[in-house]
């Protein structure tokens, strides 16, 4: 089974003149399970598409489920959920209307969704942000609620997405939250997990916080010359020699390039 975390930027492409296909691209990522960031279903700057409904039509045999987390676009406009919103939305469900959130697309069965709120910042920060030419320039931008997605599968293993806040010291007690909540799915489900996303963490500061250990380690931000490494799959140490990671070319989509990991 291969584990792929990616920071979606709901599918821009950071260079225009590839054009590369996304089903051609997901295909060489080769990945079972897919735990996206920055997904977008129904607005306006995508298209309208239903943005996991799409990726996994490109993968035969895959399914999906999507936590939004705002109705509208982060860093423009948007609104809190409603209770009626808070929920995992699968292939099997009627679609939202203007969500934006975190995926998981998955040709592993999965026995049970599971979703758990983080909060967020009451402050945003200035942020470098990639435009339409692949150049950052700063852009205040505010911060959204937080979730994290699991998707227990049915061989054993279960996945929880994050993209954790870039507040510093929110995204520590997200952090800290989440890997609670992990150690109860391990308990409660019997399986195996594995933590990725987006953490907006550097310096593999996870680590550092946690008892849990980073699987890989290759940099992937910003995707045209990665410097920096945000992004994360960690396991329990126990767990650490059951996985090796799995390096990738450059990928034209994004501002940051996919990790991923081989369990063994």
């Amino acid at each position: 089974m291969r584990i792929t975390s990616w920071n979606f930027l709901h599918g821009q492409r950071i260079n225009p003149a590839e054009n590369k296909a996304l089903g051609e691209v997901l295909a060489e990522l080769g990945s079972d399970v897919l735990a996206l960031q920055e997904i977008d279903m129904n607005l306006d700057r995508s298209g309208k598409s239903n943005q996991p409904r799409e990726i996994a039509d490109a993968l035969p045999g895959y399914t999906w489920g999507f936590a939004p987390t705002v109705n509208g676009t982060p860093g423009f406009s948007w609104r809190k959920l409603t209770s009626n919103e808070e929920r995992v939305i699968t292939s099997n469900d009627t679609e939202g209307d203007d969500l934006y959130g975190i995926a998981i697309v998955t040709r592993v069965p999965v026995k049970q969704w599971l979703r758990l709120e983080l909060g967020k910042a009451w402050i945003g920060l200035p942020l470098l942000v990639a435009n339409e030419k692949g150049k950052v320039a700063p852009f205040y931008v505010k911060d959204e609620p937080r979730v994290a997605l699991a998707a227990v599968l049915e061989n054993g293993w279960t996945v929880i997405n994050v993209h954790l806040s870039f507040v510093p010291f929110v995204n520590l007690f997200q952090l800290l939250k989440v890997t609670r909540w992990a150690k109860k799915i391990e308990r409660e489900h019997e399986t195996t997990v594995a933590l990725v996303g987006d953490f907006n963490l550097p310096w593999g500061i996870p680590t550092r916080v946690t008892r849990w250990k980073r699987a890989t380690h290759a940099l992937s931000y910003p995707s045209w010359k990665p410097a920096i490494s945000f992004d994360y799959i960690l396991v329990r140490p126990e767990h650490l020699n059951a996985l090796h990671e799995v390096e990738h070319p450059p990928v034209h989509i994004s501002d940051h390039r996919p990790i991923s990991v081989a369990v063994n």
